[in-house]
């Protein structure tokens, strides 16, 4: 990252959504573009992306955000993923470089509100810093069910890797497990762009909300700043 110069800041933003006792920090950095090997290297030092805000879990006393990414190449589908595979086979899928669209935007909102039971609205301009605006390559994936859209999701593609950023679903169809299709077709993709690595953020042991990224196997974990096969942590 030679030439890139960063100003570190730490943010404190309240409660943890995975830890009912813990306050969640992070330590931060801005950046309108960041080249794509040195995105990667942050990726493998435990750094994630939030807009144009690059971020690492720094909070006292708690080291639970652990780094996961699926080996792609050698993944293989368990029974339920086979099964959401087989239910989602009539969903249709789009993809376009990230833009701001008033569906999309919507979806997001109504997915807010309905799936996280959020209050206030989400306001445009929270949503355009938060997954409009990017320093890399991002693209954004439409999911259909005929014409009515039913899922998006958010990816960084970089040569060697692809990041899973986001992913929103109309609460209607909660039954075709949307979520877990997405994370299916992202590795499906990644097969076709001939990449090993599809990164998921982090995993969280014993949240329910983290549960379902150790199910995708094999994986690894990023612990002491080297990435260790993720079964040798699993009970």
């Amino acid at each position: 990252m030679s030439g890139i110069q960063v100003e570190l800041y730490q943010t404190d933003n309240g409660p943890c959504p995975y830890r009912d006792d813990k306050t969640w920090h992070n330590l931060s950095f801005q950046t309108s573009k960041l080249p794509p090997d040195g995105y990667t290297s942050l990726l493998n030092q435990g750094f994630r992306r939030s807009g144009l805000s690059i971020y690492h879990p720094v909070c006292t006393g708690c080291q639970s955000c652990i780094p996961i990414r699926v080996d792609v190449q050698n993944f293989s589908r368990n029974k339920g993923q086979r099964r959401t595979w087989r239910k989602n086979k009539d969903v249709r899928v789009e993809h376009h470089p990230v833009e701001f669209n008033q569906q999309d935007f919507e979806l997001y909102q109504r997915y807010q509100k309905d799936w996280h039971d959020l209050e206030t609205p989400v306001s445009e301009t929270e949503y355009y810093e938060f997954l409009i605006e990017s320093p890399v390559t991002t693209e954004i994936i439409r999911y259909y069910s005929v014409d009515k859209l039913i899922g998006v999701g958010w990816i960084d593609r970089l040569a060697e890797l692809i990041s899973s950023v986001y992913f929103v679903f109309d609460p209607e169809f909660v039954s075709m497990r949307l979520g877990v299709f997405s994370l299916l077709y992202e590795i499906e993709y990644a097969r076709f762009l001939d990449i090993r690595w599809l990164y998921l953020g982090y995993w969280v042991e014993n949240s329910p909300k983290m549960n379902y990224k150790a199910d995708f196997q094999p994986a690894q974990i990023l612990l002491d700043s080297r990435w260790t096969p993720f079964k040798a942590r699993q009970k």
